[in-house]
Formats: C-alpha cells, structure tokens, sequence
C-alpha cells in the first residue's frame, strides 16, 4: 500500500506513530542548541607574528615578506593580504570556497614551521588560526568596586576567572584592564659600560637565578623522597643582591650598577564602567556549546559571587544570549501570529470547521517533526532555520488546501469519504511531493 492508503486504512496505527514523532519531536527540541546564525565556515585564515619594539619597516622586511611567500605555496589559496604595524605583521590568506579550513590551516603550520629557523630568534611564535565568528566573546563583564586596581585584578585573575571557567560550555576567559605588579631592573649603562658588563649578560644571570630545579629522589626509610633545589627569588632584596662576577675576579652585586624596583607594569590599556575604572572579562563559549544555556549558566555563578563578596559591584555590558533570545523569540512569534491568521482566514473562506481544525493540527505536528530531524542532522535553532520553518507554514497550508479541495470535489461528485480522500490524494500527490 502507498503512504495515503496507509493513512486512510490504518488510521490507529497512523496516529501512534504521529504521537511517537510528537514525542521525539519534544524531546529533540528540549536538546537542540539555540544560536544567532548557524555554524559559517569561512575560507579565511591568519597567520599572526608579534615582535615588539620593531618598526613597520623591519616587520615587512624580516617578517612578513618570508611568511607571506611560504604561505603562498599552500593549496587552494586564492588572495593574500598582509598587514605591517609597529611590532606585529599580519597576514590574512583568502581560499576557495568549499575548501576544507582544518586541513588548510594545517598546511599553512607547516609551511610556517619550515622558515621559523630563518626568523629573528626573539619573536613570538607565529600563530596560524582559522577565521571563526564563534571566536567573537559571547558575554562582556564589568567588574568595580571600592578598593585598590591592582587588588581587583589580582582577584579577577586568581578567583573570578578560574570559576567560570570551570563552567560547562565556556572555553576561555580574557581579563583586562587594571594593573599588575612587576619587578623593574633599571640598569645604569654607564656604570655597566665601565664595569665591562653587558645588558645580555645581566639578562642571562637573572634568567638562571631564577630557577627550581630536580634534585633526584633519595631513599629514607621505606619511604623514596623527591629532592629539588629552590632558587626562585622570594623578595626584591635577594634580586638586588645577585652576585655579578667581572672577568678579573671581583664580584659585584645587581644593586651596584642598576636600580630595583617593585612597581606597577605600565598600562597599556584601561577599562571604564561609568567613569570608573573596572576589569573587564570577555567570555568565549566552545564551538559546539549552547551561547543561551553558557550565558545563563555563567549570571547564575556570578550572582552567587556577588552574594559571597557584597562589596563587588558585577554588571553585565554585553549579553549574547539575551540578544538571542530576544531574536528568536520575536522570529518564533511571527511564525505562530502567521500561522493562526493562516487558520482563521480558511475558516473564514471553508466555513468548516472540521476541514480547517485538519490543517490547523498539521502545521504543529509538521514543525515538531522536524525538530528530529534538525536534533539528528546537528542543526541549531537559529534565525536562518527559524526562518526556514516559518516559511515552511505558508506551504504546508497551501498543500493542505490543494489536497482538501481535490477530495472535497471527489466527494461532491459522488464518491464516499474513503473513495474521495484515496482518489483525491493519490491526483495531487506527486505535485505535493515534488513541491
């Protein structure tokens, strides 16, 4: 038997297996991910170099150039951008639509691997990354309250952060603004250049001063202990007093010929709530993560942080979540306003309404069948997809109607129900299903 002769001979097994599609439908739905877009694989990728203190010039020179020429070779490439600053290159390399950017970026690593050996020994490693909108942080936080920057970004880095980021969905977390403690050795490079000392030379004592390092293990008793030599500086006074050995044997120390100071790092940028200064996070979820369950999830932690510590004032700058939820509920509300003024206009024109309580009942079990499919094809509700569905209506009441008139005509001219809804359906049926 064909599909509208089952339908119409076999009515109880039809119906069960319209309430399991019902079922599984609602349960898909309550597991399907909710985003803005869906997933855009975009044919860009960038190879990042930073190289401080450098000007434009030289980083075209020593930098991008090279890279620029090795990645020229990969495959698929269709044009190369480059981007020269004050101690970072940037080079941006387009591909072909429908190239595989997993792969692409692959080979891009590997090309860049191959000239490292020829870049200047003190730069940062090249950071070769594929152009993704998920990269784009889903939530900004504002963090302010009475005490001290430096305080607050210590405890934002220390406390605030790891927290979140131990939230399910979340894949990193950037801090900024604030200042930090560093330690500052001002050397005076006249008494340096007098003493035969080099800057490099200092570098390379304080470098290896400053280390723990494995001492082995030894046996006590039926116990095998783990030995380590700590060498790491504990306060300023041990770094001041650094031995510096000259080549005809007289030892000075780091105080002698240079300044030590435990101040702040200069501050490069700042972060600004209501004209006050603040720490700023910027939370970027996972690729496959839900952006409403990881934001929800993260208000709800920073709620019970703001309960623990009252004197933290936590304020929400930008939301993504509630962005989405606000444009799929406004997408969502137009499909059902749409589909009810659907139903009221055929009962307005049928005036019957056993014929309109049909269609209106096949665009709910319509839309919720195809949430099993949207669940098992990894499609997430979106804008586009909302879209999709909405559209999706307006035909579906179009094929209802067609199939309806056809089998309200068969039974005008004589035939039974049964006879006109299996001559009727059967007509339409492969206009329907190419439609």
């Amino acid at each position: 038997m064909k599909l509208h002769e089952i339908s119409v001979k076999r009515p109880v097994a039809v119906l069960m297996c319209v309430l399991i599609i019902l079922v599984l439908g609602s349960v898909s739905f309550s597991k399907i991910s909710v985003d803005l877009m869906p997933n855009i694989n975009l044919p860009i990728a960038i190879v990042s170099t930073s190289y401080s203190g450098v000007a434009p010039e030289e980083i075209e020179t020593i930098l991008t150039k090279p890279i620029e020429n090795t990645i020229a070779t990969v495959n698929n490439i269709k044009s190369i951008q480059s981007i020269s600053s004050e101690g970072n290159s940037i080079i941006i390399a387009e591909f072909n639509s429908g190239t595989d950017m997993d792969f692409a970026t692959l080979q891009m690593r590997e090309k860049v691997d191959m000239i490292k050996g020829y870049l200047p020994n003190d730069i940062n490693n090249p950071m070769v990354m594929k152009l993704d909108p998920n990269m784009m942080p889903i939530l900004n936080i504002s963090i302010t309250n009475n005490h001290n920057e430096m305080t607050l970004k210590q405890f934002s880095d220390e406390y605030i952060k790891p927290r979140l980021e131990r939230l399910e969905g979340v894949a990193s977390l950037g801090v900024t603004g604030g200042r930090t403690k560093e330690i500052q050795v001002n050397v005076d490079p006249e008494k340096a250049a007098g003493y035969g000392i080099s800057l490099n030379q200092i570098m390379s004592v304080l470098q290896t001063e400053n280390l723990n390092l494995p001492g082995g293990a030894i046996e006590y008793a039926d116990k095998k202990l783990l030995v380590r030599s700590t060498g790491e500086f504990k306060n300023i006074e041990q770094i001041k007093n650094i031995p510096l050995t000259l080549p005809n044997g007289i030892v000075l120390y780091l105080h002698d010929i240079a300044d030590v100071a435990h101040t702040n790092k200069p501050v490069d940028s700042y972060s600004r709530t209501n004209g006050k200064s603040s720490i700023s996070l910027s939370l970027q979820k996972q690729t496959n993560a839900n952006t409403v369950s990881v934001t929800r999830a993260v208000k709800n932690e920073l709620s019970i942080i703001e309960k623990e510590y009252p004197d933290l004032n936590i304020d929400i700058v930008f939301d993504q979540g509630n962005f989405i939820e606000k444009a799929i509920s406004s997408v969502a509300n137009n499909a059902v306003i749409g589909g009810l003024l659907a139903v009221l206009i055929l009962f307005v024109f049928l005036k019957n309404m056993r014929t309109t309580f049909i269609i209106a009942t096949a665009i709910p079990i319509s839309i919720i069948s195809t949430f099993v499919l949207m669940f098992f094809a990894g499609v997430s509700i979106n804008i586009v997809s909302l879209g999709g569905l909405a559209l999706g209506v307006g035909m579906l009441v179009d094929n209802a109607i067609v199939v309806l008139e056809n089998i309200y005509r068969h039974h005008s001219e004589g035939y039974t129900k049964v006879e006109a809804a299996l001559t009727g359906t059967k007509e339409v049926g492969r206009a329907i299903l190419a439609s």
